[in-house]
């Protein structure tokens, strides 16, 4: 398969990510508002909603491509305080560490992903343009 075939699926894939958390959180509204309360988020309510509009948003821009560099930028810096606030392995008691652990690094991972979409996105716009230049017969 072609590599320029691979990445759009990719940051599909990504972006389908944050669109099943999102919904995920709208159905289990209360519980996870109560979660956020519980980990000494203020003011959870209005902060779960905008987490899930970005989640949502930022995810299908991930699934359809429009504006992924904006979206994927967002999420990137969605994720760091998100994973060290929620997934801070450090402070988990034995039982929790291994799992805290896991979904820390997971986070960084995706946290990854986004920084690479962030990148690639930039690349083909750079391209895009300088290839319009081209077809007006600019130099490009």
């Amino acid at each position: 398969m072609d590599n320029s075939k691979l990445y759009p699926v990719g940051r599909a894939l990504a972006g389908v990510l944050f669109v099943v958390s999102g919904i995920g959180k709208v159905l289990g509204f209360a519980g996870v508002a109560a979660w956020m309360n519980g980990a000494g988020i203020p003011a959870a309510g209005l902060l779960l909603v905008l987490t899930i509009l970005l989640e949502v948003g930022g995810g299908l821009a991930l699934v359809t491509g429009f504006q992924a560099r904006v979206a994927a930028l967002a999420l990137a810096l969605f994720l760091v305080p998100v994973t060290l606030i929620f997934h801070g392995f450090w402070h988990a008691d034995a039982a929790e560490f291994q799992n805290q652990l896991n979904h820390f690094l997971k986070n960084v991972a995706i946290l990854g992903a986004m920084l690479t979409i962030a990148s690639v996105e930039a690349a083909r716009q750079t391209a895009g343009r300088r290839g319009a230049r081209v077809l007006r017969g600019q130099p490009a």
